[in-house]
């Protein structure tokens, strides 16, 4: 132990050596192992560090999370300076925050404020546990405050802004997540590209904006438009609502608009508007509210709608919507007024009225296809020339169909009433001098007008149904009238009438000239023409009585004055009358003339009680004429008494009912000067108890103011003339080649062709003139001097 022990000792400073190098060495080796101190703190900054977190929350529920990769601890003003900053505003499921994130941002611990004066992108409803459906909206802006503890987001920097369906911008933003409230401060501009690539887009523009989130709406103040393509759209407040992030109903007041395409103009207006757009985020629907305007300028007219209410319906495509039907409603005005072009002469401005009106477009939706009301309509046409006509048409329903080019094919109306006016059209007034023609105006049940499709110029109307007409004194109805506008010609058919203050006239149909008033009527028919009460007059055109006729056809000219019936034609005033295949009754030169079977018949006046007896007459009152027939030699026969008692007595029976002159003949031309009859080719004239048979025979008749009874005064015969005069007691029968008979003094003078008398009762008389008395029952004879009279008495 002892030898050992200063071993021990020589070991212990060897140890104390060895465990010391150790320990230095180790302390030398920790030295260079152990971390940099930390640099020193910047004045005013409290702390730093990296992975900074922080959570707000309210109850169990999370308000908002903060996150950044650095920060740094503000002593004044106490802040925190974080760097690649996300924050997360939580709604209030929870199942959705928004996020938001800034390469720096300042935040206050105490206000829970934090700002970030550069670059935010803020991305609104992001799911908390799942991925996002579709494009989320995300708002891109600079000097954001954050509000943490609500979660509001406020700037008044330029924002932009992407969405599924599209993008947009602002000056000046704030959103609150718990409300899901965006509101655009100023300058908002959004652009929906809708769903498909070829759709065309469509931007809205507003003063300001708010979107709420929660009702899919947008609203647009105080100021919004609308532009689409050509579309644009200016008008006050305005709401729009979506639907899958995709517009589907713009709501604006105050609303004016424009689309101006290619040849075509459309502009619109309404105090409240309402455009409604399908799931592609194309326009389906227009309604207009409250002095609804819409205005279309083409090529060839321009038409405007107003009206209380106005719906447009659109037929949707791939890319856009065309029109389809416009319906106006309350006190709805339908203005279309043709524009001039190079070659073209102008229409008339057409005008409808109606509490409603239909519009229904031709495909591609550029041309009016048809117009209908549902309720009873007016229509204006004005002349946009001097020589068109102003017209007028009411209806119960009124349908109006189109062509090309927006002209005006037809026009039917039911339960209707028309007025023409034509200020270039005269008439000859009271004073003689010219006058505008009086307005022409027709009812009927049914009208259908047919226009020129070249020249939109009405063509044809038709009318029928209770038909009736009217233009100053003028009148006329039927069951149907047709209007031929470039002839000026209406055509009455079935049940025809037509009057005025000179006669009037039916028929199956009538043809009316509206310019000259001259007319034909045809099948059945029947007229009466007023007497004109001027001048003298006979029984064969008297002034005193109405002119009736009968005929299948009926012409007429010159104001009434120049007629023409053909076809059985017969014409009659009183008991006078005249039957023929044709008469012309010219007024104007006073002229009678028929031809073709022609009768007539005259009456004489009605003899008064008082007058009646004796109808022998003296003798002595013959005339001057009637004396010189009896000079020469002369034979004179003189019936017995009893005769002479029983022809008065007849006479005086016969008064008592009218006496008849009637002829027959191929053709008759009256004369009113002198009033002369000339009857030529086989005529046969009738009075009672005379028959007269000549080649031709002129009656001369009695002024109607001559007060004589008898309508004729005296008839010349000529022709192979035969006169028989036949009475109960006896037959007479006079031939000669002329004859002469004075219906007044009942005398008979034969003439030329070895006149002759064969009476039954005293035989024959041969002369060259022989005179009959029949009142007194005397024959006068005058013989040829070369050959003296002959008479054969018959003995009984």
């Amino acid at each position: 132990m002892r030898r050992t022990g200063w071993l021990i000792l020589a070991a212990i400073p060897i140890l104390v050596f060895f465990v010391g190098s150790t320990y230095f060495s180790r302390v030398s080796v920790q030295k260079q192992d152990a971390p940099k101190p930390p640099r020193p703190l910047l004045p005013g900054v409290d702390a730093t560090g990296e992975g900074w977190h922080y959570r707000s929350q309210k109850g169990q529920k999370a308000v908002s999370e903060i996150s950044a990769k650095s920060v740094r601890q503000i002593t004044d003003p106490s802040k925190f300076e974080l760097s690649d900053v996300e924050l997360h505003l939580f709604h209030k499921d929870g199942e959705e925050y928004d996020r938001v994130k800034s390469a720096k941002a300042d935040y206050d611990t105490a206000s829970g404020m934090m700002f970030s004066d550069g670059q935010v992108e803020i991305t609104m409803g992001v799911p908390a546990d799942k991925p996002p459906a579709g494009q989320l909206l995300k708002i891109d802006s600079s000097g954001v405050t954050f509000d943490t503890k609500t979660g509001k987001a406020t700037t008044d920097r330029p924002a932009t802004f992407t969405f599924q369906k599209g993008d947009g911008k602002a000056v000046g933003a704030d959103y609150d997540p718990q409300t899901h409230e965006l509101h655009l401060h100023s300058q908002v501009e959004l652009h929906w590209t809708g769903t498909s690539p070829s759709t065309k887009p469509m931007t809205i523009e507003g003063g300001e904006a708010i979107y709420k989130e929660q009702e899919a709406k947008v609203y647009l103040m105080p100021w919004s438009r609308l532009k689409r393509d050509t579309l644009m759209l200016d008008a006050g407040p305005a709401t729009v609502t979506l639907q899958n992030s995709v517009i589907r109903l713009v709501e604006t007041t105050n609303a004016r608009g424009v689309q101006d395409d290619p040849g075509r103009k459309v502009e619109y207006a309404a105090d409240q508007l309402r455009v409604e757009l399908n799931e592609a985020g194309v326009i389906t629907k227009i309604i207009g509210n409250q002095n609804a305007h819409l205005a279309e300028t083409a090529e060839t007219a321009q038409t405007t709608i107003t009206c209380d209410r106005v719906d447009l319906d659109f037929t949707p495509s791939d890319k856009d919507s065309t029109l389809a039907k416009a319906i106006a409603t309350g006190h709805t005005v339908v203005n279309s007024k043709p524009i001039a072009r190079p070659g073209t002469l102008p229409a008339e401005t057409r005008i409808l009225k109606s509490e409603t009106v239909e519009l229904h477009m031709r495909p591609g939706g550029q041309e009016i296809g048809e117009v209908d009301t549902d309720t009873p309509g007016a229509v204006e046409f004005v002349p946009n020339r001097p020589e068109q006509a102003h017209r007028w048409m009411n209806g119960e329903r009124i349908w109006i169909k189109y062509g090309p080019d927006n002209q005006i094919e037809t026009f039917r109306s039911v339960n209707v009433t028309t007025r023409t006016e034509n200020t270039s059209k005269t008439v000859t007034g009271p004073d003689g001098k010219p006058q505008p023609a009086p307005p022409a105006l027709t009812v009927s049940h049914d009208l259908l007008a047919k226009f020129d499709p070249k020249t939109s110029q009405l063509a044809e109307m038709q009318q029928w149904g209770a038909f009736h007409y009217e233009s100053g004194t003028r009148k006329a109805v039927a069951d149907t009238a047709i209007l031929d506008q470039t002839q000026n010609v209406i055509t009455l058919e079935k049940h025809a009438r037509v009057w005025d203050q000179t006669g009037s006239t039916s028929a199956d149909k009538i043809v009316m000239n509206q310019k000259t008033g001259d007319f034909t009527a045809d099948g059945n028919v029947s007229s009466t023409r007023m007497p004109d009460k001027q001048g003298a007059s006979s029984a064969m055109l008297s002034n005193d009585e109405p002119m009736q006729a009968k005929a299948a056809k009926m012409i007429s000219a010159n104001k009434n004055l120049l007629i023409r019936y053909e076809g059985h034609a017969i014409a009659w005033q009183g008991a006078n009358r005249v039957q023929a295949d044709r008469i012309e009754i010219d007024r104007n030169n006073g002229t009678l003339q028929a031809h073709g079977h022609v009768i007539s018949q005259l009456v004489d006046k009605a003899k008064d009680d008082s007058e009646s007896g004796d109808s022998t007459k003296d003798p002595a009152g013959q005339s001057a004429r009637q004396a010189k027939s009896t000079v020469g030699q002369k034979n004179t026969h003189d019936s017995k008494a009893g005769d002479a008692k029983s022809n008065s007595k007849g006479s005086a029976t016969a008064s008592q009912a009218p006496i008849f002159t009637l002829v027959r003949a191929d053709n008759l031309v009256y004369t009113e000067d002198n009033r002369v009859a000339d009857y030529t080719g086989g005529v046969v004239l009738n009075r009672p108890g005379m028959r007269v048979k000549a080649a031709e025979i002129r009656a001369f008749l009695n002024d109607s103011d001559s007060g004589s009874d008898s309508s004729l005064n005296h008839a010349l015969a000529d022709g192979a003339v035969e006169i028989v005069q036949t009475t109960p007691q006896r037959t007479r029968t006079g031939t000669s080649e002329h004859a002469e008979y004075y219906a007044d003094d009942q005398k008979v003078i034969l003439v030329k062709g070895a006149p002759q008398m064969v009476d039954s009762l005293k035989g024959s008389t041969h002369g060259k003139q022989l005179t009959y008395f029949a009142n007194d029952d005397r024959l006068v004879v005058n013989g040829m001097e070369s050959q003296p009279a002959s008479s054969t008495i018959r003995h009984k």
